[in-house]
């Protein structure tokens, strides 16, 4: 027992290097100075419409939980839901891998304070997980497939880069197949990471399987929700980027995209470091100045720590509401 949990501080430590790492790299390949010029042309009213545009995605985000809860007969206030997900958002944004984490803070609150049996709570919020986890999966390699088969990474021949490609494009149907199988492909490639991270790909894997089997409807609908997240996740990339001062093409921005969502997956807080090299790297590569990656990734940041405390805020206050509500 005292040598795994050595070695999970161990593998921790290592990724904690890694980010600072990768942070003092993407802080040392731009001058300050072009950052502060980029970030200072950024107006109010448009930091107010990131946030309030960022508001409509968690809005999304909150409604595939909610229909999954009532598809299961639990009829809840839609606004108490988004505070419950900002909640959970929080606790899982501020701890080691942002994904998973926050889901025992959705399912007190969801026992407390409005009676919900843990298990039927837990089996919604496992279902909204699972989801997630495919459909990030499946946009991660698309994109990629995408993004290898355009050519854009010169230097790389096309020719190579082609069978790849189209392996990646079938890889999400290809995925479904197997969790519908009973298999744990995800959870299996990582079955020797322990922590959180890999019990939730794990546990996600399962429910993913069965809703597929069991609701194939339930399903449907949840990717139909998601689609519209993704829509909208993509149109908030090119406007901040619009904000800066670039222009994306769908290229471009998917690129951008991809990169972002794979910074996300490295299990540190917040993806501190990644997230700002991977959109360093992605706007390089694009050939723009890495100032505007460092910019992105920096408003990305203020955006979701911004989110995060409110999210600790409403937190708190549900926490304080649903004591007082306790007998006794």
């Amino acid at each position: 027992m005292k040598k795994a949990s050595l070695r999970v501080a161990a593998i921790w430590g290592l990724l904690l290097l890694i980010a600072v790492l990768l942070l003092a790299w993407a802080l040392h390949a731009v001058p300050l100075v072009d950052l502060g010029r980029i970030l200072a042309e950024l107006q109010a009213w448009q930091l107010l419409l990131i946030l309030c545009f960022n508001t409509g995605i968690i809005f999304l985000f909150t409604l595939r939980w909610w229909l999954i809860m009532r598809a299961q007969g639990t009829n809840l206030p839609f606004l108490a839901t988004v505070r419950y997900y900002l909640a959970a958002f929080s606790v899982s944004y501020f701890t080691p891998g942002q994904h998973f984490g926050g889901e025992p803070i959705q399912v007190l609150f969801l026992r407390k304070g409005h009676g919900v049996p843990g298990s039927r709570a837990l089996a919604a919020i496992a279902l909204d997980r699972a989801i997630t986890v495919f459909c990030n999966f499946a946009v991660i390699a698309t994109g990629i497939a995408i993004i290898l088969g355009s050519g854009i990474l010169t230097g790389v021949p096309l020719a190579d880069t082609l069978p790849v490609s189209l392996l990646l494009g079938v890889l999400p149907a290809v995925y479904l197949f197997l969790v519908w199988l009973g298999r744990r492909p995800l959870g299996n490639l990582i079955s020797k990471l322990q922590g959180r991270l890999a019990q939730g790909l794990r546990s996600a894997e399962e429910q993913l399987g069965q809703l597929v089997r069991q609701k194939p409807g339930l399903f449907l609908q949840g990717l139909l929700v998601s689609v519209g997240i993704w829509a909208a996740l993509f149109y908030e990339f090119w406007l901040m980027m619009h904000f800066l001062g670039i222009d994306l093409d769908g290229l471009g921005l998917v690129l951008i995209v991809t990169a972002g969502r794979l910074a996300l997956w490295v299990p540190t807080p917040g993806a501190v470091g990644a997230l700002e090299a991977s959109q360093v790297l992605a706007v390089q590569a694009l050939g723009f100045d890495p100032a505007y990656g460092l910019s992105l990734g920096l408003l990305i940041r203020a955006r979701d720590i911004f989110f995060g405390v409110l999210g600790l805020v409403l937190g708190g206050l549900e926490s304080l509401n649903t004591y007082r509500r306790l007998p006794g």
